[in-house]
């Protein structure tokens, strides 16, 4: 054991000379200001002295099967070190933020870490006072000044050594009348989180496969790529950018609202506007629309700089490689790639303290963070936003969408308004027709739109009528060409359904529920749809005629609706839309379905059920952040998970059909198990309260449905449901 081990090929040393150099950069461009860049470095210097006990060098080696847990053992030395240096630097004693970073560098931080964890405390190896050695060496290289010398400060550590480490963390003797979880807990959450994410960056990257750097965290050349993805489209595509494009890439105003109508260039002007961040961090509705907007940036900044976070991130990056990039999913899902693309709930969750908040909080407050469809949450959603934002507000941030509400950017925080020139505005695509009756009236009209060669786009409300109107064209109207979209497919049918749908041809009828709002790039020539709300049949008309090469086209929109359509959206707000769609002239232009769409903003935030939800939204992230303080969220604590979530609404979990279960087995045998999710459908959670209908599979961890499924028409609601209602997946 001549040499000590950080890991099985790397000596200590080089491993702490790493992780402290790095550390010491990303501080640097993260901005720490001198006093938490100290307790950054002190952190990345003492994470690892657990290491240098005896069973955990046996156990790098493979002598043992178990050491005890470094980063408990390395408390004692963080805990002594950042208290003598509070002398010279004058932070408050209770001011331990290094030594919680240390402690749960490995573990989330919360009230059972460690919690009775052994009576025996850690026999540190003999060449501890020369690896100690070492350590004050590099924290002198590094500017720190008031360290005492290392054999000071071994004397100072042996008081506490003779003590079980996790005994230290309940004794209310160690800082009189307090507990160091309590003193943990009660720390600045901004102060920790920065230093524990420094601390975690610093080992990731110095422990990653590849031998990244700190480089690889920012970019350095955003404005570059960007004006060169606009000049490769010049010479490809004869594309010129339009005013409003320009007038973003010249804004210098931290918060920025864009309002520019569905196709044409709001993307574009978002980068331009953001090309000089060091940081940049896309945040979208869905997981289809994260997926493809990841896709269209890796282009433009290329793979290795763009991250993914969602609910399936993990999977779509091993779905796209043909290696399990380990480095790739772990940086992309605390957003620590130069550019992250991810959903809004992910942004949300971490300021809900889920796991690795603190390093995608941290890492968020440089950034500049572009909200885009911001039109497409609801009023819960943009409480928690607005609380977030007003509590950890980024560097610079975006908010843009096509029916941007003015009434909405009330509601979070004020900026410059860039708004597309008046002439993209009176765009006219589309000739509204209202009909009485249902929209399954409509289907003779479908066909008929079809058989003229038509792509026809039909709309339902729910997912049972999506499905009856999709067997009714194939059945009763013999029509073949058609697709159904919907929510309640498997991942991999789903995927197929997306393909499908976008690449429409003449006489295909596609029947779809409200996924196809903002989650797919197309374009169709004919819509018939049950009336909605305003700003989601707008979304609708986006999906026909895109871009304005045709003279306007069929949209017809049926009156009645569902009992499913109202419990999804409620009674007045169907109404209220009605009359706006009465309204409208028969061809509107862009500029009135936006005025439209204003309009039913402006009655539904002035509603006491809004203005109720927005409140509870901002009161939830309030109570979680103030209860938990440093603490991540724990979710076997039932209370907290009932208030972990991003969303409100009927929230969804993935089922296995029994139907592919045999195959789910088999791809756990051949060693391919993460590619299981494929064939989740995702279902209301209180459907799961129907015990004859669902069943736990422990070995696949997951649960069975005997529900019907068929790739054709997806996963059939269980026959005692009067209707579909709206849900949502937590991405």
């Amino acid at each position: 054991m001549d040499q000590l081990l950080a890991k099985p090929d790397v000596a200590w040393v080089d491993h702490l000379c790493s992780v402290l150099r790095f550390g010491d950069q990303i501080a640097q461009r993260l901005h720490l200001d001198e006093r938490l860049r100290v307790k950054a470095l002190l952190a990345c210097a003492l994470h690892d002295v657990g290491k240098l006990t005896v069973d955990f060098q046996e156990y790098i080696r493979g002598e043992r099967t178990k050491a005890y847990p470094h980063a408990l053992a390395s408390m004692p030395f963080a805990l002594v070190a950042e208290a003598w240096l509070g002398r010279e630097y004058r932070w408050d004693q209770h001011d331990l933020t290094a030594t919680a970073a240390v402690l749960s560098h490995h573990s989330p931080l919360g009230p059972e870490l460690y919690m009775g964890y052994g009576d025996t405390p850690p026999v540190f190896h003999q060449k501890l006072p020369e690896a100690l050695e070492k350590v004050w060496a590099l924290l002198r290289q590094a500017g720190i000044s008031g360290l005492p010398g290392y054999h000071e400060f071994l004397s100072s550590v042996q008081v506490l050594l003779g003590d079980p480490p996790a005994a230290m963390l309940d004794d209310r003797g160690v800082i009189p009348g307090q507990t160091l979880r309590g003193v943990f807990q009660s720390l600045p959450p901004d102060e920790f989180a920065q230093v524990k994410a420094v601390l975690h960056l610093a080992d990731w990257l110095a422990s990653a496969a590849e031998g990244q750097s700190p480089k690889a965290l920012f970019l350095d050349e955003g404005r570059s790529r960007v004006s060169g993805y606009i000049r490769q489209r010049e010479i490809k595509e004869g594309f010129l950018l339009r005013e409003f494009q320009r007038r973003s890439a010249s804004c210098s105003a931290t918060t920025l609202w864009l309002r520019a109508p569905t196709g044409t260039g709001k993307t574009e002007a978002l980068l331009l506007w953001a090309a000089d961040a060091e940081r940049l961090v896309y945040l979208l509705p869905t997981q289809a629309t994260v997926n493809a907007m990841w896709r269209r940036l890796c282009k433009i900044y290329g793979v290795d700089n763009v991250g993914l976070a969602h609910g399936r991130a993990s999977y779509v990056l091993r779905r796209e490689s043909d290696e399990d990039l380990f480095d790739a999913r772990l940086f992309g899902s605390v957003f620590a790639k130069p550019v992250t693309v991810a959903t809004l709930d992910q942004y949300l969750l971490a300021h809900l303290n889920g796991r690795h908040w603190e390093e995608r909080r941290s890492l968020s407050r440089g950034a500049a963070i572009i909200l885009d469809e911001i039109h497409s949450y609801e009023p819960y959603t943009l409480g928690l936003l607005a609380e977030a934002l007003e509590r950890e507000m980024p560097a610079r941030l975006a908010v843009a969408s096509a029916t941007l509400p003015r009434a909405l950017c009330k509601a979070l925080p004020q900026g410059a308004v860039i708004e597309a020139e008046d002439s993209l505005w009176q765009r006219a695509r589309h000739r509204l027709e209202l009909q009485d009756g249902s929209v399954q009236e409509g289907l003779s009209l479908a066909v008929r739109h079809a058989k003229e060669g038509k792509a026809v786009l039909v709309v339902a409300n729910t997912i049972g009528d999506a499905q009856r109107f999709y067997q009714m064209l194939r059945d009763h109207f013999g029509w073949d060409r058609c697709h159904l979209l919907h929510a309640r497919f498997t991942f991999r049918d789903r995927q197929v359904k997306e393909s499908q749908v976008e690449r429409p041809q003449p006489g295909l009828i596609c029947v779809s529920t409200q996924v196809v709002e903002v989650s797919l790039d197309i374009s169709y020539d004919v819509l018939i749809s049950e009336v909605a709300p305003v700003d989601a049949l707008v979304q609708r008309m986006g999906r026909v005629n895109r871009r304005a090469d045709q003279s306007p086209c069929p949209v017809i929109v049926y009156r009645q609706w569902s009992w499913g359509a109202e419990r999804v959206y409620g009674r007045r707000m169907l109404e209220w839309s009605l009359k706006l769609l009465e309204d409208l002239p028969e061809i509107p232009t862009d500029r009135q379905l936006a005025e439209a769409t204003h309009k039913l903003y402006h009655q539904a935030m002035g509603t006491e059920e809004w203005e109720r939800e927005f409140l509870e939204g901002r009161q939830t992230l309030q109570e979680v952040q103030q209860i938990l303080g440093c603490y991540t969220i724990s979710l076997s604590d039932e209370q907290m998970r009932e208030r972990f979530t991003a969303r409100r609404g009927q929230v969804s979990v993935g089922v296995l059909p029994s139907s592919f279960v045999q195959e789910a087995y088999l791809l756990k045998e051949r060693g391919e198990g993460w590619r299981i999710q494929e064939l989740f459908v995702p279902v209301p959670l209180y459907w799961l309260k129907r015990r004859d209908l669902f069943t736990p599979l422990e070995d696949l961890s997951c649960i069975q449905t005997v529900l019907a499924y068929s790739p054709e028409l997806g996963l059939v609601a269980p026959s005692t449901e009067k209707t579909d209602t709206a849900y949502v997946f937590i991405d």
